[in-house]
């Protein structure tokens, strides 16, 4: 079978990073909610859970590509940077899970690493999207 062109792969790209800012934005109004202590903890781990799912499938669909080699870097660095995303998303529920059982020091160490993770993949993710915006234009 023939691998993608680089136009298609771009396409695929373009897709992924959307489909990941859909995301971003339910993450971000759950943790806005976790830093204004409106957490309800059933409510905000079963949206969490729902998230990394959705994460999960975009990363696979977006791993099992067959970019052109010239793109495989881009390639890499967007599925770096979803990982990245989704150890925020973990750390975030072992924050809800220690803040649920009343470990709130510990809670609060970890709600602030996956602030500093969410921020860390939001200046990839930023970076990554004007990198596809450039290769689209060429």
């Amino acid at each position: 079978m023939f691998g993608m062109t680089k136009k298609q792969f771009l396409k695929k790209s373009k897709n992924c990073l959307k489909d990941t800012g859909i995301q971003l934005l339910l993450i971000r109004e759950l943790f806005n909610k976790e830093f204004t202590g409106k957490l309800d903890f059933d409510d905000s781990y079963h949206k969490l859970d729902k998230i990394m799912k959705n994460m999960e499938t975009i990363f696979f669909k977006y791993e099992g590509l067959n970019p052109p080699s010239k793109c495989k870097s881009l390639q890499r660095d967007i599925l770096n940077s979803l990982i990245i995303l989704q150890e925020g998303l973990v750390t975030n529920s072992e924050y809800i899970t220690l803040s649920k059982d009343g470990f709130t020091e510990e809670g609060h160490e970890k709600f602030k690493k996956c602030i500093d993770e969410l921020e860390n993949f939001r200046d990839k993710f930023r970076e990554l999207s004007q990198k596809v915006d450039l290769y689209q234009r060429r």
